[in-house]
């Protein structure tokens, strides 16, 4: 249950300063919101599918004040609303037990976001059954419209620029065995996110 609170405030306040929102994160947080029908959504995120709801809502960057029967249409035609709320976990869904027969493999990204004052760079690499789920993970992560940029493809190519410029040669050789065992040891639970930021 504190996991669930967790994640609902890192969302929040990731997306209010993602998208320099002026509103006070918490304060959003600890207050009734037409998203959720009127509830406040730190309660509604103490269950799975309300949880879902906050990430999804902040990854795809809905407006506020979307009453909830909308965020409802919006997830349904994004297929976000699939999956059937579990215990024993955050949440667990249908692509999560169809791709426990398949298993995942590594995937990589990049993104180069260029903008007026500032130039921000992107290594992503983490385990996906298709590169769908990995273009979901990446809008989980860093909003769609990072996310939307991002190069995305299966494996690991030590060639690529921004791994060339930000992975090191230790943490290269870990994917590149993953990317050739993705049933090791070392692919469980691998998520590595490198940044960087520069003035133009």
């Amino acid at each position: 249950m504190v996991d669930r609170l967790v994640i609902a405030a890192v969302e929040t306040g990731a997306r209010f300063e993602r998208d320099s929102l002026q509103s006070d994160p918490l304060a959003w947080l600890y207050s009734s919101q037409p998203p959720f029908g009127g509830a406040r959504p730190l309660e509604a995120c103490l269950t799975a599918p309300g949880l879902m709801r906050c990430i999804m809502f902040h990854a795809l960057d809905l407006e506020l004040g979307t009453p909830s029967d909308l965020v409802d249409q919006i997830l349904r035609s994004d297929g976000y609303m699939s999956g059937e709320a579990t215990t024993g976990g955050l949440w667990n869904t249908g692509r999560d037990r169809e791709s426990a027969g398949h298993g995942r493999t590594l995937y990589t990204a990049t993104i180069v976001d260029v903008r007026v004052d500032q130039i921000h760079h992107v290594y992503h690499a983490m385990m996906a059954c298709d590169l769908a789920e990995a273009r979901g993970l990446l809008r989980l992560r860093y909003g769609r419209q990072l996310a939307d940029q991002a190069e995305v493809r299966r494996g690991y190519d030590a060639s690529n620029p921004l791994a060339v410029s930000m992975v090191s040669d230790a943490m290269g050789a870990i994917l590149a065995m993953v990317a050739s065992n993705p049933q090791s040891a070392l692919a469980e639970g691998l998520d590595l996110q490198l940044e960087s930021r520069f003035a133009p």
